[in-house]
């Protein structure tokens, strides 16, 4: 199976995945860390998924941050961007208008095992497959996997007003638990009630939940990259490792080393 670097403008088989029609069609890209795909749309709604490495996709709305046990539904015409946070072997997942929408807008979802499988196998039918096919069977799988799949909580949502966006921006750039909202509120030229009136007018959330969900997004990224949870924790600025194994354990449902542990057998599955 080969893969292809991405040019937005010119890739013909990009081109073939947005005009074949058919319900679905499946494209293969490799990335280095660090690449980014800048802000682009496409007529037609996907699944981006990887089935190695980690990457952010943003949009005006927010950010997902991917693992190889999920991906990120993006309806047709939605604007977004990809940076990829280490080496990424992405495989997206382009839907037709006869597919109905997972979501009205980007939502992260669980890859299951057999969709990971799936998505893998349809690489190696043709893109206009036969509608009687094992192509048109295994399209159709995907279809049915994808409307049982698990949609996550995991997307961190992006303001629009000025002084917001630049405290969030910031904590983006430095995720850590130092700085509590007096100190980001003395940033703005503004106290810390305005400050907290405006993350819950904003975003829905406080400022204490949106940190939080920034920096448990961040730690899975830290410890998908390979650093050990007492580097993570030392690194987003927890007072002790215990402490942070028990806000991600609140949070996942497992301990840093078992999710590490489930990253790493989806991983070994895919090669």
């Amino acid at each position: 199976m080969q893969t292809q670097s991405i040019d937005l403008q010119t890739d013909k088989a990009l081109a073939a995945c947005l005009r074949v029609q058919r319900p679905v069609a499946v494209l293969a890209y490799d990335y280095a860390a660090g690449d980014h795909v800048p802000a682009h749309d496409h007529s037609k709604a996907q699944l981006i998924y990887a089935v190695e490495g980690t990457m952010t996709v943003a949009t005006r709305e927010g950010q997902w941050v991917l693992l190889p046990t999920r991906a990120v539904w993006v309806p047709a015409h939605t604007r977004h961007s990809i940076r990829m946070r280490s080496a990424l072997a992405m495989r997206t997942v382009f839907f037709d208008e006869t597919v109905p929408d997972l979501a009205s807008a980007c939502a992260v979802v669980s890859v299951s095992p057999l969709l990971r499988e799936l998505i893998v196998s349809m690489l190696s039918e043709r893109r206009a497959y036969a509608f009687d096919s094992r192509g048109a069977q295994i399209a159709a799988l995907i279809c049915s996997e994808l409307r049982l799949s698990r949609t996550l909580p995991l997307h961190l949502p992006s303001p629009m007003e000025p002084r917001l966006r630049s405290i969030c921006s910031a904590m983006q750039r430095r995720p850590t638990l130092a700085g509590d909202m007096e100190y980001w509120a003395s940033r703005a030229n503004m106290s810390s009630r305005s400050l907290a009136r405006l993350f819950r007018a904003e975003l829905k959330m406080s400022f204490q939940e949106w940190r939080s969900q920034l920096l448990l997004l961040e730690a899975q990224i830290r410890l998908a990259q390979g650093q050990s949870s007492s580097r993570v924790a030392k690194g987003l600025g927890y007072d002790s490792h215990a402490a942070f194994c028990a806000m991600f354990r609140k949070e996942i449902g497992v301990s840093p080393s078992e999710h590490v542990r489930g990253l790493q057998s989806v991983e070994a599955a895919a090669k």
